[in-house]
């Protein structure tokens, strides 16, 4: 497969034309003295209804509460630079809040953590999955999360890709080729095990009024400056491939489905290395 190296996005006459890209990532807080998972209930402002504008850094970023983890907003970018960028800017600008609360406050970009259960004692806490999400290989809505361990969270960084002429067709192609692309490979990357009780399972999506959002991924992506940049990279090798041969493309999704999907919900590193190499997926 050849992959064009171009950082720019551009809209061409293409099957998926692509706009920007942006996310909404969670992650986790711990206090480094006690070594203990703590509640963003009380420390990080803004609800999933409201979200804090953060103005002071320009239109699109702000922060909120999710269940007991931390979630900022980016404003879209049209290259890798700027999402790099973008997500940077509320990566130092979390910090710097969460030392202003505590100075063992730091943030944590794991996929996964479990609470002690003075940390889940709100409404807030126990509440999981308020807005349903979707499988693009099932064409089914998941069901709500149950996780047989209480004190489990998990986090997640999702893509938002925009794109014209939305409609389910395209996003169903799209969301299975950032399968192939972006959850696949995650697996030799993000080790983690118990954020697939929850939630990251193939094929995990919504559709937006902008085009899609892509639900796979863990916070564990937002760890490096090299792991965001992965994810602008491969969700673009994911397009390109897509535009570049889209009947071809179909019928590769197809033919390896099932290894695809027991790849991400298994945690299958044997299928999802012999997908990587077949496909000549990039790594970090």
């Amino acid at each position: 497969i050849i992959i064009s190296t171009s950082n720019q996005l551009s809209i061409m006459d293409k099957f998926i034309k692509v706009q920007m890209l942006g996310s909404d990532p969670e992650f986790l807080i711990k206090n480094q003295k006690s070594n203990k998972y703590i509640s963003s209930i009380g420390i990080i402002p803004g609800t999933k209804e409201e979200p804090h504008k953060i103005e002071e850094l320009g239109k699109g970023y702000a922060i909120e509460i999710d269940n007991v983890l931390g979630e900022f907003n980016i404003p879209p970018a049209s290259t890798k630079e700027e999402f790099v960028a973008n997500m940077n800017k509320m990566k130092l600008f979390i910090d710097k809040w969460l030392k202003s609360k505590d100075e063992n406050l730091v943030a944590v970009h794991l996929a996964s953590a479990r609470y002690d259960e003075d940390q889940l004692q709100s409404e807030e806490a126990k509440l999981f999955g308020c807005d349903p999400d979707f499988c693009a290989w099932t064409r089914s809505q998941n069901e709500k999360p149950k996780a047989k361990d209480t004190r489990l969270r998990s986090t997640g960084c999702h893509i938002h890709v925009s794109f014209e002429d939305k409609d389910i067709d395209k996003c169903e192609v799209l969301v299975k080729a950032m399968d192939l692309f972006l959850g696949v490979p995650s697996i030799l990357m993000d080790k983690d095990k118990d954020r697939r009780q929850l939630y990251g399972k193939a094929g995990c999506f919504r559709i937006q009024q902008y085009g899609v959002e892509y639900r796979t991924l863990s916070g564990f992506f937002l760890g490096s400056d090299e792991l965001i940049g992965w994810m602008f990279d491969n969700t673009m090798a994911a397009i390109e491939w897509i535009n570049s041969d889209l009947s071809s493309a179909r019928i590769a999704l197809e033919e390896n489905r099932e290894e695809i999907i027991s790849a991400i919900n298994n945690g299958d590193e044997e299928k999802a290395s012999s997908l990587v190499q077949k496909f000549g997926i990039k790594l970090v």
